[in-house]
């Protein structure tokens, strides 16, 4: 998935060498004939995104260092083909209005209680989003899992440990030499008769698993996309990030004044 946004994917293990570094847990079938790893991958993008998607939203953060969990609930409009993203904050007050904007290659941040716009620099596209441990990248979907990455069949899982799955195919995705991905790689498996990601595994250029996102709560009403994700770090203890999707409309078309600076400071309606 990277993921507009919806950041957002995908599969694991028919060599014996990466094979089972990568998903090690798990005893995969050969792969499918006849089926390319890059025509899952487009697939599962296609069902995960659309051509645009509008989502609204709540975020809820767990840390140590927070009293207590802490939500924010956004609205997010993601228009893949045009490469534009626009995400607006409707809570907690003091974040209410902050709005983002990525007009590929460029993103920038709305802040009103100061009423500035900030660009935000390619180097901090692996930092927090509003505190979560979901990153920038991942909410504004600048890199893609389709377009910046090579994906090599790993194998088919006939038996998931996912609850809402019963057959998954496992892929890898490498990123190709001149995208400017954060990732060295990333593993993930996908649910077969759905064709939406499960979970998917991240690891850094020296091949540690750093993260895993987690995806649940599919709906069975036209299409089937995951309700609920669960981001948790793997280097840090008791952080945990969830976002619980209220409503999700795909296809639709957008106004172009949306994707412009303008509308990032008007009130939110």
């Amino acid at each position: 998935m990277n993921h507009g946004w919806l950041g957002a994917l995908l599969v694991g293990l028919v060599m014996l060498g990466a094979g089972n570094a990568a998903s090690a847990e798990a005893v995969l079938d050969p792969p499918p004939e006849g089926l390319s790893a890059r025509d899952v991958a487009a697939r599962v993008e296609e069902v995960f995104r659309g051509d645009t998607s509008y989502m609204d939203a709540t975020m809820t953060i767990e840390s140590p260092r927070l009293p207590e969990p802490r939500q924010v609930r956004f609205r997010a409009w993601d228009d893949r083909g045009q490469k534009r993203s626009f995400i607006r904050i409707v809570s907690p007050a003091k974040d209410k209005g902050m709005t983002f904007l990525k007009l590929h290659p460029n993103l920038w941040n709305y802040i009103p209680r100061v009423e500035r716009t900030v660009r935000i620099p390619p180097s901090m596209m692996l930092q927090s989003w509003m505190g979560s441990d979901f990153s920038n990248d991942d909410l504004v979907r600048e890199s893609s899992q389709l377009d910046d990455y090579e994906h090599r069949w790993l194998g088919v899982d006939p038996n998931p440990t996912h609850p809402e799955s019963v057959a998954a195919y496992h892929l890898e995705y490498i990123p190709r030499e001149d995208a400017a991905v954060v990732w060295g790689r990333i593993v993930a498996a996908i649910d077969i008769a759905r064709m939406v990601p499960l979970w998917q595994a991240f690891y850094d250029e020296d091949g540690t698993k750093l993260r895993m996102l987690r995806y649940a709560k599919f709906s069975e009403e036209g299409r089937p996309f995951p309700r609920s994700w669960s981001m948790t770090p793997l280097d840090k203890e008791g952080h945990d990030t969830r976002v619980e999707i209220h409503e999700a409309r795909f296809d639709e078309a957008f106004d172009d004044q949306l994707f412009t600076k303008r509308a990032m400071t008007r009130p939110l309606r």
